[in-house]
């Protein structure tokens, strides 16, 4: 059985959620803790996790700065590793990590959430989207007091002077979509967000397959709502909050989907089967993620 364990601050959900199920054996005395080299007990800590035997799996949640440096230095103590907070990756981070798998270097993987929608089963993966596909993806909520506040009021006239870039808490909120749309219609060769400085923008994703997939979203409401529709010759589907609306010749079949934390649980399940050689293949692992990391750039440029 794989023993797994989270490290890092926000891996604090994962562990609470992993402890109530059966799926795992935890090492109980290793909980999750600091950053290495935040303080002393952290980095001991760290050092000490990497150096317990038990441990086959690492849950990483931590910042951008640490997680390629803490994954080569777990992979290098043997430990297979989940990247879990901090997504998306660049382009550049994808490299690096491509270049760590040498042959016989422990796995590495991504949390993708939404990736658990493409099992078989779920009415996406076994369906052929052609070229004449196109797609929406309108998402509405908030962002943080702090992103908020750098953004003026509704009104205010313009974009902030912030150097144009592409706010973080919009990354962070289209990613998981975006990543579902990669999957399906694999590599993006054109992508804008107009207004993004704003905290609301729009824009639009080509997919070298000839799909295109229109943008509208905005950090800036106390609206929660979410919606990407897919549309084809002959069929669409629509994921609506947690409803999953698939559409074709045969009629309308509507199902719920899992709640996001049981769609994170399933990559972590995914990752240990892989880990316990029950399966040869994950589907979160970082070259899996190279489409996402593309369009996120194209969109930040």
């Amino acid at each position: 059985m794989t023993t797994i364990v989270g490290q890092g601050l926000a891996a604090h959900r994962a562990w609470a959620s992993l402890r109530s199920s059966e799926l795992f054996e935890l090492y109980r005395e290793k909980g999750p803790c600091g950053v290495p080299g935040a303080d002393t007990a952290a980095t001991e800590t760290w050092r000490d996790l990497l150096a317990t035997p038990e441990i086959d799996l690492l849950v990483l949640a931590v910042p951008p700065a640490d997680r390629v440096a803490l994954g080569q230095a777990a992979r290098g103590a043997g430990k297979a590793v989940l990247l879990e907070e901090g997504l998306p990756l660049s382009a550049a981070e994808i490299d690096q990590l491509a270049e760590d798998d040498g042959e016989g270097a422990a796995l590495v993987g991504m949390v993708l959430p939404l990736r658990g929608l493409l099992a078989v089963g779920r009415g996406i993966l076994d369906r052929e989207w052609t070229p004449a596909t196109c797609g929406g993806l309108i998402l509405s909520g908030s962002a943080p007091r702090a992103a908020s506040a750098k953004w003026g009021p509704p009104d205010a006239a313009g974009p902030r002077a912030d150097g144009g870039r592409l706010p973080e808490v919009l990354v962070r909120t289209i990613s998981p979509y975006l990543d579902l749309a990669c999957q399906l219609f694999g590599r993006p060769v054109s992508a804008h967000l107009g207004g993004a400085v704003t905290g609301s923008a729009a824009g639009s994703v080509e997919f070298e397959s000839g799909a295109r997939l229109s943008l509208a979203v905005t950090v800036r409401s106390g609206v929660e709502a979410t919606s990407l529709t897919i549309t084809d010759v002959d069929q669409s589907v629509t994921l609506r909050g947690r409803e999953l609306r698939l559409e074709d010749a045969d009629g309308l079949v509507s199902r719920g989907i899992p709640p996001l934390e049981d769609l994170r649980l399933s990559s972590y399940a995914d990752m240990a089967l892989v880990v316990g050689g029950a399966r040869s293949t994950g589907r979160d692992s970082p070259e899996s993620t190279r489409a996402l990391a593309d369009c996120l750039d194209l969109l930040r440029a």
